[in-house]
């Protein structure tokens, strides 16, 4: 291993970093395939914005 690769791996912080960003980008993607879910099993837009609220969805963290 290179000393590069090492010393990332020691730094806690650097790795909680990693770590957070890897969860939100997880989060933004089953939150997307929610929403695609939830879009095509609406009725209408009206429908759909309200199931999207029910679940918490937040459309504008999704662009």
């Amino acid at each position: 291993m290179t000393s590069a690769q090492s010393s990332h791996i020691d730094d806690p912080a650097t790795a909680f970093a990693d770590i957070r960003a890897a969860e939100r980008a997880a989060h933004l993607e089953r939150s997307a395939l929610a929403a695609k879910t939830v879009a095509v099993y609406a009725q209408d837009a009206a429908e759909c914005v309200d199931l999207l609220a029910m679940l918490g969805l937040d459309l504008s963290e999704l662009k």
